[in-house]
């Protein structure tokens, strides 16, 4: 039997099958498009009845994997929205069909509860943290090529997980700062309680030893080796991680240059600069108390606390300090080129971790987003 190809256009005809017969899973049209005036992300949805069977998106992502390779090369994000994904196990076949080559390593520093084989929780981090933009694990020498995100369940208001196009950030930053990050790089500095101490607590995100997957000081050691981390212990069981990595990254195909770092996510100014976005862009009584809280808790602790002794911050690569007036250049950067759109229950996002960064607005009520990750 011929198998129809499916255009960019998405006109193909449609394949009838006899009613005597099984229907080949993947034999259906998916159509393309974006949300009315956004440029991301491009929008894959079904075409037909037959793109809404139970497995048909694996079987047809599998068939037509250089089309979907070409779109997200060129837009950088790809939500899959309308096909019966239904649950955690079902996303990880979308994903597999997506790339096999799927890990279960995390070096980053958001809390997250293991699923399936490859799939986690996204992050178990409070629903009121807001999570800046960022590429996934930039701070490493070889981050993830890709990141797929499956909603569970969708929150009924808020709790978007924004998107922004790096390769854009990268033209539209102020020059002379663009300069200054792309020069001296970056470095991060990060603090970790011991496997005794409590999950939460206000500053810190995880324990090394959920971060390491380990309570084995020598094997933390080793894999903080492989990673170009320098390791200090502290008193009462407590880890310190330093670590110098690029700000801005080329991509291994096509070769674009891209903002690649994590210095908007831990400056020990960056929740306060993002809450007063949110405030602006939610308008909700809570957001403002929070802003008003992080306000004056980033003061408290920037007068109390030296920053090389933050639990986390980030500086040039120099050891110079990154300025509050430079990380709002940021901040604002990407707020500019932000596109925001809510969860549907049963969407999956595809990205490039080399062209598009994500993140986390604030939320109440059920949530459940779930993501897995390549190398």
């Amino acid at each position: 039997m011929k198998t129809n190809t499916i255009s960019r256009s998405g006109k193909s005809p449609i394949k009838k099958v006899s009613a005597n017969k099984t229907k080949p899973k993947g034999i259906g049209r998916v159509e393309r498009s974006f949300f009315p005036g956004k440029e991301l992300p491009r929008i894959y949805g079904p075409g037909d009845t037959n793109a809404l069977e139970q497995g048909f998106l694996p079987a047809w992502v599998s068939k037509n994997k250089k089309s979907v390779e070409a779109d997200l090369l060129e837009y950088g994000a790809i939500l899959f929205r309308g096909f019966q994904i239904s649950s955690a196990q079902e996303f990880e076949d979308v994903a597999l069909s997506l790339d096999k080559n799927l890990k279960t390593d995390y070096l980053g520093t958001s809390p997250r509860n293991k699923v399936t084989q490859f799939v986690h929780t996204a992050s178990e981090l409070p629903p009121h943290y807001p999570i800046m933009q960022h590429a996934e694990m930039s701070f490493l020498d070889k981050p993830p090529r890709k990141l797929m995100f499956f909603c569970a369940v969708a929150p009924k208001e808020h709790g978007e997980t924004p998107i922004a196009d790096l390769r854009k950030i990268y033209e539209d930053l102020d020059p002379d700062l663009l300069k200054k990050f792309e020069t001296k790089g970056v470095k991060y500095i990060r603090k970790y309680d011991g496997p005794n101490a409590s999950r939460y607590n206000l500053w810190k995100t995880k324990r090394w030893d959920e971060m390491f997957s380990t309570k084995e000081k020598k094997q933390v050691e080793k894999i903080a080796a492989q990673q170009r981390f320098q390791v200090e212990w502290l008193p009462e069981d407590g880890l310190k991680l330093t670590n110098k990595q690029v700000a801005v990254r080329k991509h291994p195909v096509a070769k674009t240059k891209a903002w690649h770092n994590h210095s908007q996510v831990f400056h020990q100014d960056a929740a306060r600069l993002e809450y007063a976005k949110i405030l602006k862009q939610q308008g909700s009584f809570r957001s403002l108390i929070l802003a008003g809280v992080l306000y004056v808790l980033t003061f408290l602790k920037k007068k109390l606390v030296e920053p090389k002794d933050q639990d986390t911050n980030v500086i040039f690569g120099d050891d110079s300090e990154i300025s509050v007036s430079e990380i709002g250049k940021v901040s604002q950067t990407f707020w500019k080129h932000l596109s925001i759109f809510s969860w549907q229950k049963g969407d999956v996002l595809l990205i490039d971790n080399y062209s598009v960064s994500h993140g986390r607005l604030p939320f109440s009520g059920p949530r459940e987003i779930l993501v897995t990750w390549t190398d």
